[in-house]
């Protein structure tokens, strides 16, 4: 039976067994959905990358998570350019802009660093579309806390997309989104009415120093409820952010979204945006990762 190499990788981190991680199956032109799809499960991460020849960009990438086709993954799709950058996909100097193509269309990317000590991984997302959604004593009672919890008058409930939506929902405190304790069956309704992948709370207190937002993001998912990093929804979460004045405009290329630590995965998301007039023009998501594993796999 024919095999294929795969890595799995730590993405938004710079250390082993943090961060979120992804599967990366390498040369995978001639794979099925079905056998894509059993791979994905076989690996066992939460979003596993196909990596394939593209005719329209430098490469193209697939991704499924155990049970399913996702249209993009952030964190797999950065750690998967990662991955090609460390073997040398891109050439010994990979800088400049170079494109990726996705289910969800054409997205450029940048590789920092050279093959022998890459730096990050920077991913240009689409354009944000915003639209204030959300009751809020319904999403309260999702999320398992009070209204009183949410910082909803000063930073209103949106429904953020850069490419794949979410709600975004400010939580007064560190310790309150500590706290939170979702209730499945009614997340999962919100989600579907809404239309959102998932719910990234925020806060503007942070644990780490260096940091802009502390994040916690809960997903309609009974094998994944919690994500320990969100590129997709961390990029809408700044660009909302920017978009509606309340970050800085020096701080615009160096937001830093901190997640996971109570899931014992911490990570840091950076985001650059551009804006000029009153509109955001360009979000940029990226990170460092880790390989924490490589190995090869039969194809079912």
């Amino acid at each position: 039976m024919a095999e294929l190499e795969f890595n799995k990788v730590d993405v938004f981190t710079e250390d082993a067994f943090l961060g979120n991680p992804a599967g990366v199956v390498f040369d995978a032109n001639g794979l099925n959905n079905v056998q894509m799809q059993r791979m994905a499960f076989e690996i066992g991460s939460p979003a596993t990358a196909f990596v394939k020849k593209s005719r329209k960009a430098d490469v193209r990438f697939r991704f499924f998570s155990p049970t399913a086709e996702d249209p993009l993954s952030g964190h797999a799709a950065l750690g998967a350019l990662w991955c090609l950058a460390e073997r040398e996909a891109f050439g010994a100097a990979p800088g400049g802009k170079r494109r990726l193509e996705t289910e969800v269309g054409i997205l450029p990317f940048l590789v920092e660093g050279s093959p022998e000590e890459l730096q990050r991984i920077w991913m240009t997302l689409k354009q944000p579309v915003f639209e204030r959604e959300g009751e809020e004593k319904d999403v309260a009672s999702a999320l398992g806390t009070g209204v009183n919890s949410m910082f909803y008058e000063q930073f209103p409930l949106s429904r953020a997309s850069t490419g794949v939506p979410f709600l975004l929902v400010p939580i007064r405190s560190v310790d309150l989104i500590s706290k939170l304790d979702p209730r499945h069956n009614e997340l999962v309704e919100i989600c579907r009415d809404l239309d959102v992948a998932g719910i990234e709370t925020y806060s503007w207190e942070v644990l780490d120093q260096g940091s802009t937002l502390h994040a916690r993001c809960f997903l309609p998912s009974a094998s994944v409820p919690e994500d320990p990093a969100s590129g997709m929804a961390a990029g809408a979460l700044g660009a909302y952010l920017v978009e509606k004045d309340f970050i800085p405009r020096e701080k615009f290329e160096s937001i830093v979204v901190e997640q996971g630590h109570w899931i014992g995965r911490p990570s840091k998301i950076h985001v650059r945006i551009e804006k000029k007039g009153s509109s955001v023009r360009r979000v940029e998501v990226g990170g460092s990762a880790c390989i924490s594993s490589r190995g090869r796999m039969l194809v079912p």
